[in-house]
C-alpha cells in the first residue's frame, strides 16, 4: 500500500469531524475509480483479521469506491467494470489462497451491500467455509445483532432496515431469509415496518419471507392498520411469484376480519420539487413534509433504465432545521418548483418504468407511500408516448401546424442557456469511447458521435418527455412543448443533425471526450495543487501557517487529526490527484518541521507576509491548534504560550498583528526546541 493511501485510510479512521469524514471518503472513493490496483491494496486492509479504526475506515472507502464503480457500470463507462472486476479477482485469489475468516467474509458482504452489489462467493458464509465455524455451530443471536442497530437508529426504520441488510448480506439467501422472518415475528411496532422493506427486496426468499410473516401477524391481529393500509398498493409492485401469493392471503384476511381503520395524522406537504433529468437520466424529486408534529425532507432519485433508484425520507426536528435541510439540497441541484400532485405523478411512471423492466423499487418507496398516499402512487405508464398523452403534450402538438412544431424544435437551440442541467447532457460510454478514438479526423469523430446517437433515440426521447413533464407543472412559463415537440420529434424520425439540442449534445459528447484525454479542465488529473488548495479556500500561507503549528504542538497528532480537517474541503478530481496532493502537503510539512527551531527561519517565513498575507497564516495556525485541541494540554503550556495562543486566536479574527510578528519567531522555535 502506498504511503498516500495508508495516510488517507488513518485520516479517515482518526477524523472525528462527520463533515471532514464524509468529504474524505466520497471525493477519496472517487479518485480510486481510476485506479484499480490502489482499490485492491484498500481491499486487502479491509479482509485483514484485526476489526480496528483503520479496518472501518478502509471499509468506507472500499465501499464508496465501488458504489462510484457501480454507477458508472450503470452508464456503461468502462471503469466502472474494471473497478469491480480488478478488486473482485484479488480478493478471490487472495480467498482461494488463504480463505477469509468468516468476520472478513462478513465485513467484504457488508462493503458490497452498502454499495449496491451483489456481494461475491467470497463475502460468502457458504456451507463450506462456515463449516467449523462458531456460525455453523448456532444461529445467530437476534437479539445481539439488532440490540446495537435499534439504540443507534430505532428511531429509524428504514436505517435499521439497510443495518440488517448489510448485516444479512454475507450469509446464504435461505438463512438471511430465516432471520428476516424471525425479525418481523419480533413484538414491537418498527418490525413489522421492517417487513415492508423486505417486501422489496431484489432475493425471492427474503420476499416470500417478508410475505409469510406479515400473513402470519395478519391472522393473529398484530398488524397495525396503518402498516396493513399499504400492503395493496406494495402488492401491485410485485413480481406474479409465491411472495405475492402470500401477500394476498395477509390482505384477504385482514379485509375478511374487518380490522379496524388507520387512523394517521394527514401528511402536509409544504413544498415540493423536481429536477430535469440528467446526462445519465437520473432525476431528483424533492418535498418537504409534515405529519402532526414530525417533520422532514422526503427525497427520491428516478433513473431512467431503473425504475425508481432510491428513497428516503430525512427527518427534521424542528421548522427551521428543515427549512435548512431543504435549502442545502435544493442548492446543490437545479429545480423547479411543483404541485404535489406533479411528484407523485411522477413517482407512478418511475414505478411503472419500473414494472415493465422487472425492477423493484428502492424500499423507502413504502414511506414516500405514507406521504401520498398508496393509490397515488400506483404505477403508470412511463414510455415516451404515455408521458406526452398525461400532460397534453400530444393534443397540444397535433393542434399545431406543422410548421409550429418545427418552430418548437427549433427552439431547443436556446436550452442550453435557460437550464443548468443541461450541462451534463452528452454521451460517454465505452463503446463511444473506442469509436471516437478510432475516428482520424475532427469529421469522423462527429460522425461517430452521430451513429452512436441514432441508437439512443428512444432514451433521449423519453429523457425530453420527462423533462417536459416537470417544466410543464412549473408555476413559471417554461418552453415545455418545445421540449415536447423534440421528444415526438425524435419518435417520429426527424434527422438528428435538425434538432438543434442533439447538436449540442453532440459537441458536449466530444468535449467531454477531449477533456478525459487531455486532462484540459481543471477537474482532470493534471489540476496543479495550487488550485485544488484555492478551490478549498487555503491559500500558500495558510498552509504554511497551519504546518507551523503542527510542528510546535507539545503533543504529536494523528494523521486523521490534521489532515481530515485540511483535506475535508478539497475535492480530488481524478487519477492520482490524491497521492500528489498528499505529497505535497506531507513534503511541506516535513520542510516546516526541519527549518521550525531555528527563529531567522521563520523571520524569513513571515518577512514577505503583508498585514492580510500574515492574518492567512496566523487563521491557519491557528485552525491546527483548534482542529488538535487535546495535542495542546494546558500543563504542557506556560504563561507565556498561552498568552500567544491568545494573541495568535485574535489576529486570525481580524486584530492587528504587527506586535505578533515580532514575538513569532523566537516563541515558535523555543516551542519546537521544547517538543523535542
Amino acid at each position: 500500500m502506498t504511503f498516500a493511501l495508508s495516510t488517507l485510510i488513518a485520516a479517515i479512521a482518526d477524523t472525528t469531524d462527520e463533515g471532514a469524514y464524509a468529504r474524505l471518503v466520497r471525493d477519496g472513493g472517487l479518485a480510486l475509480l481510476a485506479d484499480a490496483a490502489a482499490v485492491a491494496d484498500v481491499a486487502d486492509a479491509v479482509a485483514c483479521p484485526e476489526d480496528d479504526a483503520a479496518t472501518r475506515a478502509a471499509m468506507a472507502l472500499l465501499s464508496q469506491a465501488l458504489d462510484e464503480a457501480r454507477m458508472a457500470l450503470e452508464n456503461d463507462a468502462p471503469e466502472g467494470e474494471a473497478l469491480i472486476t480488478a478488486v473482485a479477482e484479488v480478493l478471490a485469489a487472495r480467498d482461494a489462497a488463504r480463505p477469509f475468516t468468516p468476520a472478513a467474509r462478513l465485513r467484504l458482504a457488508q462493503v458490497y451491500a452498502r454499495a449496491g452489489l451483489v456481494p461475491p462467493p467470497f463475502a460468502i458464509l457458504a456451507s463450506e467455509t462456515m463449516a467449523g465455524s462458531e456460525v455453523a455451530r448456532e444461529m445467530p443471536d437476534l437479539g445481539a445483532l439488532l440490540e446495537p442497530i435499534l439504540k443507534e437508529v430505532g428511531d429509524a426504520p428504514l436505517q435499521v432496515h439497510a443495518a440488517l441488510d448489510e448485516l444479512f448480506a454475507g450469509i446464504p439467501s435461505e438463512l438471511a431469509a430465516m432471520l428476516v422472518s424471525m425479525t418481523i415475528a419480533r413484538p414491537g411496532a418498527l418490525e413489522p415496518r421492517l417487513g415492508l422493506y423486505w417486501l422489496l427486496d431484489p432475493r425471492p426468499e427474503v420476499r416470500l419471507a417478508a410475505a409469510v410473516a406479515l400473513l402470519t401477524r395478519a391472522e393473529v391481529g398484530t398488524l397495525a392498520p396503518d402498516l396493513a393500509a399499504l400492503l395493496p398498493a406494495l402488492r401491485k409492485l410485485l413480481p406474479d411469484d409465491p411472495a405475492r401469493a402470500a401477500l394476498d392471503a395477509a390482505i384477504r384476511r385482514r379485509m375478511c376480519d374487518g380490522g379496524p381503520r388507520a387512523e394517521v395524522p394527514a401528511v402536509t406537504i409544504h413544498r415540493a420539487a423536481a429536477s430535469l433529468p440528467d446526462g445519465a437520466g437520473a432525476q431528483s424529486l424533492v418535498a418537504a413534509i409534515q405529519r402532526g408534529g414530525r417533520r422532514g425532507v422526503a427525497m427520491a432519485m428516478l433513473k431512467q433504465g431503473h425504475g425508481v433508484k432510491d428513497a428516503f425520507v430525512i427527518p427534521c426536528n424542528s421548522a427551521s432545521e428543515q427549512r435548512r435541510v431543504l435549502a442545502r439540497v435544493l442548492n446543490e441541484i437545479e429545480t423547479f418548483d411543483l404541485p404535489p400532485v406533479a411528484l407523485a405523478e411522477a413517482l407512478a411512471r418511475g414505478l411503472g418504468e419500473g414494472l415493465a423492466l422487472d425492477l423493484l423499487p428502492a424500499p423507502g418507496l413504502v414511506d414516500l407511500a405514507e406521504i401520498w398516499g398508496p393509490d397515488a402512487l400506483a404505477p403508470a405508464a412511463g414510455d415516451t408516448g404515455a408521458i406526452l398523452a398525461a400532460i397534453g403534450g400530444s393534443d397540444a402538438l397535433e393542434a399545431l401546424p406543422a410548421a409550429r412544431r418545427a418552430a418548437l424544435v427549433k427552439e431547443s437551440i436556446d436550452w442550453m442557456d435557460c437550464f443548468g442541467q443541461i450541462d451534463s447532457w452528452f454521451e460517454d460510454t465505452a463503446a463511444l469511447r473506442a469509436a471516437i478514438a478510432r475516428a482520424r479526423t475532427d469529421k469522423g469523430r462527429e460522425t461517430a458521435v452521430w451513429a452512436h446517437l441514432e441508437t439512443r433515440r428512444d432514451w433521449w426521447a423519453r429523457h425530453f418527455a420527462v423533462s417536459a413533464a416537470v417544466l410543464r407543472s412549473a408555476p413559471e412559463p417554461t418552453p415545455w412543448l418545445s421540449f415536447a415537440a423534440v421528444a415526438q420529434a425524435l419518435l417520429d424520425e426527424r434527422s438528428l443533425r435538425r434538432i438543434p439540442i442533439m447538436v449540442d449534445i453532440v459537441d458536449q459528447t466530444l468535449e467531454a471526450f477531449e477533456a478525459r484525454n487531455s486532462g484540459a479542465p481543471s477537474r482532470e488529473a493534471g489540476a496543479p495543487i495550487g488550485t485544488l488548495l484555492a478551490g478549498a479556500g487555503i491559500g500558500e500561507a495558510y498552509l504554511r501557517g497551519y504546518l507551523a503549528a503542527l510542528s510546535i504542538a507539545p503533543l504529536a497528532p494523528s494523521p486523521g487529526a490534521w489532515l481530515g480537517p485540511l483535506l475535508g474541503g478539497i475535492e480530488f478530481p481524478g487519477e492520482g490527484v490524491l497521492d500528489r496532493l498528499l505529497e505535497y502537503v506531507m513534503q511541506d510539512a516535513n520542510r516546516v518541521d526541519d527549518e521550525a527551531g531555528d527563529p531567522a527561519n521563520v523571520a524569513r517565513w513571515l518577512a514577505p507576509l503583508g498585514a492580510d498575507g500574515l492574518r492567512d497564516w496566523v487563521a491557519g495556525f491557528d485552525a491546527l491548534v483548534a482542529a488538535t485541541r487535546r495535542c495542546w494540554p494546558t500543563k504542557s503550556l506556560n504563561a507565556d504560550d498561552k498568552r500567544v495562543l491568545r494573541d495568535v486566536a485574535l489576529v486570525a479574527k481580524g486584530s492587528d498583528g504587527g506586535a505578533l510578528r515580532a514575538v513569532l519567531p523566537a516563541w515558535v522555535a523555543r516551542r519546537h526546541a521544547s517538543r523535542r
